[in-house]
């Protein structure tokens, strides 16, 4: 797969004034933006997205990106999941190498109550099909070499 296709070295360079007309004006090239116009152009409805600098590379490009199914409320599971559809599906689109990793995340408990709150997810975790497990204090160690305290998974 080629490599991203700018770098912070590269000038940004605007294509020239915006059209005279769109049906719809979409203002921040963020993540939120520029998914908004993707979505809009695919229906064929004509879209003017402006931002001030870098489509894709201001804001929206430090907030580390995550798209965490882990810990969510039950609510929001399903809209992440779809989320994570997209972002996969966009990624072949493109051809491209958009920086899409899936590695997942892990969540350290110092206590009990902590604990029953993941046990909690893990219910709801397997209503949705999502990969996850509980490690228990010792497995918690293992995995992670050299903790200066214990977890309680």
């Amino acid at each position: 797969m080629p490599t991203f296709p700018f770098s912070e070295a590269d000038p940004i360079q605007f294509p020239g004034p915006p059209p005279k007309s769109a049906d719809v004006v979409i203002i921040g090239g963020g993540v939120i933006g520029v998914a908004t116009a993707l979505f809009l152009a695919r229906r064929n409805i004509s879209v003017t997205l402006l931002e001030k600098g870098r489509i894709a590379a201001e804001q929206s490009s430090r907030n580390w990106g995550w798209i965490r199914k882990q810990g969510r409320d039950a609510d929001e599971l399903p809209i992440v999941i779809e989320a994570s559809r997209h972002w996969r599906q966009l990624a072949e689109e493109c051809g491209e190498d958009i920086g899409l990793k899936q590695t997942g995340v892990t969540y350290l408990a110092s206590s009990d109550r902590e604990m029953a709150r993941f046990e909690k997810f893990m219910t709801i975790a397997a209503v949705h099909e999502i990969d996850t497990r509980l490690l228990n204090a010792r497995e918690t160690a293992g995995l992670i070499k050299g903790m200066s305290r214990s977890f309680k998974g």
